[in-house]
């Protein structure tokens, strides 16, 4: 179970994704959440940067959550969050992602 401090989350406008940072006993893990994950937790097709901040911010235990499952699952150093896990939060499936993948 990834463990979060209130930490403030990072845009990255080139990669269109979010990044905040849980903690695995000793270890960092990057967890990163794609922007149209973002935008579908405001029901919209496009927002500004402090929007989609605003976005995480409001739906913040939901994403730590789901780092939280997809860490357990199996992910190691980093974890991504995409749309699809948004949208059904309820499945426990392992990401299709590759660590590695920005």
């Amino acid at each position: 179970m990834l463990r979060f401090l209130n930490e403030t989350p990072v845009y990255d406008f080139e990669l269109e994704r979010l990044r905040f940072v849980g903690l695995d006993r000793d270890r960092h893990i990057v967890c990163r959440v794609t922007k149209d994950a973002l935008l579908a937790c405001l029901d919209n097709s496009d927002a500004t940067a402090i929007e989609l901040l605003e976005a995480f911010e409001n739906n913040r235990t939901l994403f730590e959550d789901i780092a939280s499952m997809e860490h357990a699952a199996g992910s190691r150093d980093e974890v991504y969050i995409e749309r699809f896990h948004v949208e059904h939060p309820w499945l426990k499936v392992p990401t299709m992602a590759v660590a590695g993948r920005a």
